[in-house]
């Protein structure tokens, strides 16, 4: 359903889990999250996002992208990457997140082969920049903002014209990136360089044993490398240290369950234990550090009737 008040930090607007309508709208506001970004992920869908406002830096791996007011920027499926607002700016981005199959249903159809794997499988072609300085980019932008109204209005057949409108950004996509696709005959394999191959799988070991005490010497063997390998390669990819990570997605899953848990029934000790602290003082020290406010002010705040004085700590209350 969609929402007419999105929330000032990051709204889902529209869900992508259908697989007849499999488009997602979001509305995202990084200078509103915590340290003003929103944090390293990728998904299989492809993705695309509007800045309506601002200035926002895209890390896509080891570079950094700079997209302005009135420009976008096109994301393909698998591809690691972080999102900040510049220098505390006011940044609001429009995210549109599909699933290619929304072109063509059948993944092995000729035209699926034809069009969209030569895209998806080629592994130079991470991002794409469109803005309004050619006829190209202009044409583009045009799409996107007819994709992102007929979301917002939602008006009879809107599905189908978010469908017409990808079809044809997908063909100026194409028309432009046509000289350096791989063909149907002879498709590049999608390759990730060292760093983010091992980035994406030490993450998904944290995510998956986070509430465990787990060490150094787990996520670097989860990853097949030293220590000191470990430690260098989460510094180039993501800018932190694997103890850091872990204990910022630990923080961050606590405050995701205090906003799921408005009735108290989980004392702050039990919190911290459940997110692999075993150390309470510890977890209320750096929640506090991360968070401006200890776990206690949070809970109380995270009340519905109090939420919005959660901006006040520069939270999310969507995606943490």
């Amino acid at each position: 359903m969609l929402s007419s008040t999105p929330n000032p930090k990051l709204q889902k607007i529209m869900a992508h889990s259908n697989e007849d309508y499999p488009v997602g709208i979001y509305y995202v506001e990084p200078s509103k999250m915590y340290m003003n970004y929103v944090r390293w992920h990728w998904h299989e869908e492809l993705e695309i996002n509007l800045v309506k406002t601002g200035t926002a830096e895209f890390t896509i791996g080891e570079e950094k992208i700079i997209v302005k007011e009135g420009q976008a920027i096109f994301l393909n499926h698998n591809v690691l990457h972080a999102i900040r607002s510049v220098e505390n700016d006011e940044c609001i981005l429009l995210s549109l997140i599909f699933n290619p199959g929304c072109l063509f249903q059948n993944a092995t159809s000729s035209l699926a082969k034809g069009y969209i794997t030569p895209v998806i499988e080629d592994p130079s072609l991470r991002y794409i920049i469109f803005d309004r300085k050619d006829m190209w980019g202009r044409s583009v932008l045009s799409y996107i903002s007819d994709i992102f109204d007929v979301n917002f209005s939602q008006e009879f057949g809107y599905e189908l014209s978010t469908k017409s409108a990808l079809c044809q950004l997908w063909l100026l996509l194409l028309k432009k990136c046509k000289k350096n696709l791989p063909t149907v005959s002879s498709p590049k394999t999608p390759s990730l360089s060292p760093d983010e191959s091992r980035i994406k799988d030490a993450i998904l070991y944290i995510q998956n044993h986070y509430p465990e005490a787990i060490t150094l010497d787990d996520i670097a063997a989860s990853i097949h490398v030293s220590k000191s390998e470990c430690c260098r390669c989460f510094k180039r990819a993501v800018n932190l240290t694997p103890f850091e990570y872990l204990m910022r997605y630990r923080i961050l899953q606590a405050a995701d369950r205090i906003l799921q848990n408005d009735r108290n029934t989980t004392s702050i000790s039990e919190l911290a234990a459940s997110v692999g602290f075993n150390n309470t003082s510890y977890f209320n020290k750096l929640f506090k550090k991360y968070f401006n406010c200890t776990p206690t002010e949070y809970r109380r705040y995270s009340k519905t009737e109090h939420r919005d004085k959660l901006s006040h700590f520069g939270l999310s209350l969507t995606h943490i």
